[in-house]
């Protein structure tokens, strides 16, 4: 099985004209991010928070959920803030925190569920604690939209939910007293695709709106912007789209990252050895998401959202200490299912089932989708891992090669769950015990039955053909205007045909990680770097020094100790033509 190249085509004469005045480099990938006009492209290169940023007050529930925030405050009641425990989540929660405490309120409490023992949102149990703990309202961040029986016992005790959420609203709608999510049925917002924590920042901006044109509070125009360091992290974390308002979000976030007075980040940063004043998308997708992220999957996500409040710098290093820790613990789960996964295939690889389903009742269910992403990566076919640790059920993660549609895959073998959600490439799912034994045998079956995608291939979109002359600082000058990078706005991917390996190297833990080198016409090296790839990654191919391959790769600029290099980040290999 190997990916299906695509190489895009030259963009139309009409769009080349309208686009003149860009270089031809920009046409072409301006052109396939369906931005065809030269005033979109002034949009897209240059965002503009004032212009950019849509009134909150357009979102369907906005204005309800704004009048009874502000009447709680007000009235002193209590309030709890129940975020999700994820990177999006936990921003959100911070968000709300900030902006209570920036105004003075006291009456509030933050409440992030437990991973393993509590599950996804709302729980009856906590709404049984928020009952006996008198909470008068409660406020959802990045969960909430499928709480149905949750909110009811909540509405029938007094209590009023107003649910932020971003994810797709079922047929079954909660009773809350008002809903915040862009992908609700009536909806006119402007841009569906807002985080957790983004919702939750648009609400922030009614209550300043609404809360300082009626006196009842008084904050200094465009404090807001101080919160966007927390929602960049969600919105890259989350992998929402990078186009319209979250672009505008991601592009200020990073701003504010790069001075932020946040000191559990600044540790962060200190303890990565990341340079504030170049970070960037990147760092938050690879560096800083995975450690907020590790708090949930290895202990509680409180640590790490106590690393983005706390005032003290002691505490920001410990907590910075902690989570660095976590990671280390998180990436050698990962690693015991990997080597568990390898020691299984290792010398069958022509055995190897079409799906790959494996699972141990030791495996932590937080890390499974790290560990089934990688593993899809190496045998290139879907993958589903199950596992359960410390959790109150057996709890799954899939990911899939491009082949199938997860989510209709599962509907197909529906009763082997107890539950499953996510989209096209990526899912979760829950299991009876009595199902594990029947598991793989029906998923293998059902494969051979589903509809494939692509004729069987995953395919992959190449902006453009390249030469190694090309990989020079005038390109990256007009690939770098294109950042930030992420879902709907992908880094720009060359191909670079019949090249000539100069050196082969493996580097890392056990040689974990992939670096080639090649020779431009003036005799300088370019190095390209695969992450998590072996020599042995791609398929039927010797890669060896004066060898020539075809590469796929994007252009990236590297830091390391501070000097700045132009070097290509490996996508995929074939064998020369």
């Amino acid at each position: 099985m190997t990916k299906k190249w695509v190489v895009n085509k030259e963009i139309p004469e009409e769009s080349e004209k309208e686009l003149e005045s860009y270089p031809k480099l920009a046409r072409q990938l301006l052109f396939y991010r369906d931005i065809k006009s030269a005033g979109e492209a002034e949009r897209f290169f240059n965002p503009d928070y004032e212009r950019d940023m849509h009134d909150p007050f357009l979102m369907l529930g906005m204005e309800k959920s704004v009048l009874r925030i502000l009447k709680a405050i007000e009235g002193n009641e209590k309030i709890v803030v129940f975020g999700d425990y994820d990177a999006d989540g936990i921003s959100g929660s911070v968000i709300f925190h900030d902006f209570f405490r920036k105004i003075g309120f006291e009456n509030f409490h933050i409440h992030i569920p437990n991973r393993y023992k509590d599950g996804y949102g709302l729980t009856l149990g906590a709404i049984d604690e928020f009952i006996e703990g008198g909470i008068d309202l409660i406020i959802t961040v990045d969960c909430g939209i499928t709480d149905v029986p949750e909110v009811k016992k909540a509405k029938d005790a007094g209590i009023d939910t107003i649910i932020i959420d971003h994810h797709i609203v079922q047929d079954d709608i909660p009773e809350a007293y008002s809903i915040i999510d862009a992908k609700q049925d009536g909806e006119t917002y402007p841009f569906k695709f807002l985080s957790g924590a983004g919702a939750a920042f648009k609400t922030v901006q009614g209550l300043i709106k609404r809360g300082t044109a009626t006196g009842q509070f008084n904050i200094v125009d465009g404090w807001e912007k101080w919160l966007l360091d927390v929602v960049s992290i969600a919105t890259v974390a989350d992998m929402v789209s990078l186009r319209d308002e979250n672009r505008t979000i991601v592009h200020f976030g990073l701003r504010v990252l790069r001075k932020t007075r946040r000191l559990g980040l600044i540790s962060l940063y200190k303890k990565l050895k990341i340079n504030s004043e170049y970070i960037n998308e990147d760092d938050i997708g690879f560096m800083v998401a995975p450690r907020i992220n590790t708090a949930s999957r290895m202990g509680h996500a409180t640590t790490s959202f106590n690393l983005l409040i706390t005032e003290n710098e002691e505490e920001a290093k410990t907590i910075a200490n902690d989570l660095e820790e976590k990671n280390g613990d998180r990436k050698e789960s990962v690693q015991v299912i990997l080597d568990a996964v390898e020691g299984k295939f290792a010398g069958k690889e022509d055995t190897i089932p079409p799906i790959i389903v494996l699972g141990d009742f030791s495996w932590m269910p937080g890390v499974l989708g790290l560990a089934a992403n990688r593993i899809m990566e190496k045998y290139q076919r879907p993958v589903f891992l199950w596992g359960k640790a410390d959790a109150h059920e057996i709890k799954g993660s899939c990911r899939s090669d491009g082949t199938i549609d997860l989510v209709k895959f599962m509907e197909s073998v529906s009763d082997l769950f107890i539950g499953f959600g996510g989209h096209a490439m990526a899912g979760g799912f829950s299991v009876l015990p009595e199902k594990l034994d029947s598991l793989e045998k029906e998923a293998v079956e059902a494969y051979k039955k589903v509809e494939k995608m692509e004729n069987g291939f995953a395919t992959l979109e190449i902006n453009n053909k390249l030469s190694l002359d090309d990989i020079n600082w005038k390109n990256w000058n007009i690939i770098e205007k294109f950042a930030p990078f992420g879902m709907d706005n992908p880094k720009p991917v060359f191909m670079f045909e019949n090249i000539k390996i100069e050196e082969v190297k493996e580097f890392g833990n056990g040689g974990i990680h992939l670096e080639l080198s090649f020779t431009k016409t003036n005799g300088d090296m370019v190095k390209a770097i695969g992450f998590f790839m072996k020599v042995d990654r791609f398929s039927g191919i010797t890669l060896k020094e004066g060898g020539n391959i075809d590469l796929v790769a994007t252009m990236e600029k590297s830091m390391f100790r501070g000097v700045p290099e132009l070097r290509l980040r490996i996508v995929d290999i074939r064998e020369a033509e």
